[in-house]
C-alpha cells in the first residue's frame, strides 16, 4: 500500500547540485538514508522529552531504543516504495503480484485475528475494573498474535526496557531489524532520478501557486463588519482575523484527538470512568489550556511573522509603529485568549480534581486565577515571538520563508530556548507582584486570594507588554525597507 514511486525527496537545489555531479546513484542513496536517519533520531529525542519521561524510567534507553525504532521505520517505508516502484514498471504481473500479496496477508492476519477471538472471547461483564485491558492483554500474548507481531515487539522492546540489562537483552533483535531493513533497501534499489526531479519541480510550482495565490484569497463569513470611520489599526486586526479563519480548524483536529486518545485510554483504563467523565476531562481541559499557553505563541502565527514580506504595504499605511504592532499581535492574541478560556470555563464547569477533597477545595479559585493570567502569558509570549521578528528577521522569519528540513532544526531549538528564557524573565515581575497582593490577603481570604493575585499579576504582564509595544513600536518605524528586501532577495 502506498505511492508507486520512491519514496526519496530532493529539492530543487539539491537536484541542480548533485544530479549533475559525478556523483553516483548509490552515494545519492547512502546521502539521503543518513538524512533520514539522522531525522529519525531528531524526532527519537523530541519523543523523549516530551514522552519518554512519562513512560520509561530510563530515558537515555527510551531515546536509544526511539532511535533505532524510528530509524528502521523509515528504512522498511523506503524498501516498501522501492519495491512498489518496481512491481509498476513490471505492468499487469507486476500489479497482480502487488494485490496478491496484499490480499494473502489480509486474510492471514483475520484468520489469526478470528482463531484467537474464538479462544479468547470478548469479557462478558465489561464493567469490571481493567476488563478490556486484560481481555486485549490475553489476546496478544496469544501464539498467533505474539508470532506476527514479534517484529513491532522487537522494534519497541529497546525503548521500553527498564534497565541496561534489559536494554542489551532487546538489541540484537532490534539491531537485526535495522540491518535486514537496510540490506532490503540495498537489494531492491530502483531508479529514482527521475521521480526525485518531478517531485522537486511539482513542489516548486506548487510554492509559486501559493504564492500567486496569496494576494487574491477568497474571503468567507467575516468576524465583525469593518466600518468607513474609525482606529485605522482595527482594519489591521479585521484582517488577521480573516486570516485565522482561513488557517483552518487545528485547534479543533487537535482537541478532538486528544479527547479520542483520552476515551481509548480510558477504556484501556477501568471502563467504570465512563459513567463519570468529568473526572478526566476537567484536568483534560485544564492542561490543554496550559499547554496553550506555551505552544499557542508559535502555532498562531497571524502577526507580523504573517506579514512581514509585505513591510513596505505595512509602512506606507497611516500608521505609527506602536499602532501597527498592537494591532498584529491583537489578532493571535485574541484567537489564543479565546481558546484558552473556553478550556479554563469547561475546567470550571466540570471540575478538577472532584474525587480529592483538597484538590476539590482549590479547584474553582484555581481557575478563576488562571482566567486572567494564562492569556496574558499567551500574549507575552506572542510579544517575544514578534519582538524576535523585527528585530532578529533573519533568525524568525516570516511564515513564507520558513525553512524546512533538518538544517532549520537547530535554529527553531535556539529561537525557542531564547523565547522560553526571555518570557521567563518577563514573568518574574509579575510573580513578585502576584505574591504581594496574594500572600497579605491569603491571611484574610484564604484561598479566595488566588484570582486576585492572578488579576494581579496578568495586569504585571499586560504593562511589560504595553512598555514592549512602545518601544518595538520604534524599532519597527527604523526598519529598512531596502535592506529587508535584498536580504530576502
Amino acid at each position: 500500500l502506498g505511492a508507486d514511486r520512491p519514496a526519496l525527496t530532493f529539492t530543487q537545489t539539491e537536484v541542480q547540485t548533485f544530479f549533475a555531479a559525478p556523483v553516483t546513484r548509490k552515494a545519492l542513496l547512502h546521502y539521503k538514508l543518513l538524512r533520514g536517519l539522522l531525522s529519525a533520531m531528531l524526532a527519537a529525542l523530541a519523543a523523549t522529552i516530551f514522552v519518554g519521561r512519562f513512560t520509561s524510567p530510563r530515558p537515555v534507553l527510551f531515546f536509544l531504543g526511539a532511535a533505532l525504532a524510528m530509524g528502521t521505520l523509515y528504512l522498511h517505508g523506503t524498501a516498501a516504495s522501492f519495491v512498489r516502484a518496481w512491481l509498476v514498471s513490471q505492468g499487469r504481473w507486476g500489479s497482480a503480484v502487488r494485490w496478491a500479496v496484499v490480499a494473502v496477508l489480509l486474510l492471514a492476519g483475520m484468520g489469526t485475528l478470528l482463531s484467537t477471538l474464538r479462544d479468547y472471547p470478548l469479557p462478558e461483564n465489561l464493567s469490571r475494573p481493567f476488563a478490556v485491558r486484560e481481555w486485549l492483554r490475553d489476546v496478544l500474548d496469544a501464539p498467533g498474535p505474539r508470532a506476527v507481531l514479534w517484529p513491532g515487539r522487537a522494534l519497541v522492546a529497546p525503548a521500553m526496557a527498564r534497565s541496561w540489562e534489559g536494554f542489551l537483552r532487546y538489541l540484537p533483535a532490534s539491531l537485526a531489524l535495522l540491518v535486514a531493513h537496510y540490506a532490503w533497501v540495498l537489494a531492491v534499489e530502483v531508479p529514482f532520478e527521475d521521480s526525485a526531479v518531478a517531485g522537486a519541480e511539482a513542489r516548486t510550482r506548487r510554492r509559486e501557486q501559493r504564492a500567486a495565490r496569496s494576494g487574491s484569497i477568497r474571503v468567507g463569513k467575516v468576524p465583525f463588519v469593518l466600518k468607513a470611520r474609525g482606529r485605522p489599526e482595527v482594519a489591521l486586526l479585521w484582517k488577521n482575523l480573516i486570516a485565522r479563519r482561513r488557517m483552518g480548524s487545528g485547534l479543533v483536529m487537535l482537541l478532538s484527538f486528544g479527547v479520542l486518545g483520552a476515551v481509548f485510554a480510558l477504556v484501556m483504563g477501568d471502563t467504570r470512568l465512563f459513567s463519570n467523565s468529568r473526572e478526566f476531562l476537567g484536568p483534560m481541559a485544564l492542561m490543554v489550556a496550559l499547554a496553550m499557553a506555551v505552544i499557542g505563541p508559535s502555532a498562531f502565527r497571524t502577526d507580523l511573522r504573517m506579514d512581514l514580506p509585505k513591510l513596505e504595504l505595512l509602512r506606507a499605511l497611516p500608521l505609527t509603529g506602536r499602532q501597527v504592532v498592537s494591532a498584529e499581535l491583537a489578532a493571535s492574541a485574541l484567537t489564543l485568549g479565546v481558546a484558552q478560556w473556553v478550556m479554563l470555563l469547561l475546567a470550571l464547569v466540570l471540575g478538577v480534581g472532584a474525587d480529592d477533597e483538597t484538590l476539590a477545595r482549590w479547584s474553582t479559585p484555581v481557575v478563576l486565577g488562571l482566567l486572567p493570567v494564562l492569556p496574558a502569558l499567551g500574549l507575552a509570549g506572542l510579544f517575544v515571538q514578534n519582538a524576535a521578528v523585527v528585530l532578529l528577521p533573519a533568525w524568525i522569519p516570516a511564515d513564507s520563508e520558513r525553512a524546512r528540513g533538518v538544517e532549520a532544526l537547530g535554529q527553531r531549538l535556539l529561537t525557542l530556548v531564547g523565547t522560553l528564557v526571555v518570557t521567563f524573565l518577563g514573568l518574574l515581575p509579575a510573580a513578585v507582584v502576584a505574591l504581594l497582593v496574594g500572600y497579605p490577603l491569603f491571611t484574610v481570604m484564604g484561598r479566595w486570594a488566588v484570582p486576585l493575585a492572578g488579576l494581579a499579576a496578568a495586569g504585571a504582564l499586560f504593562a511589560e507588554v504595553a512598555l514592549g509595544v512602545a518601544v518595538l513600536g520604534r524599532a519597527f518605524e527604523r526598519l529598512d525597507v531596502s535592506e529587508e528586501q535584498s536580504n530576502e532577495a
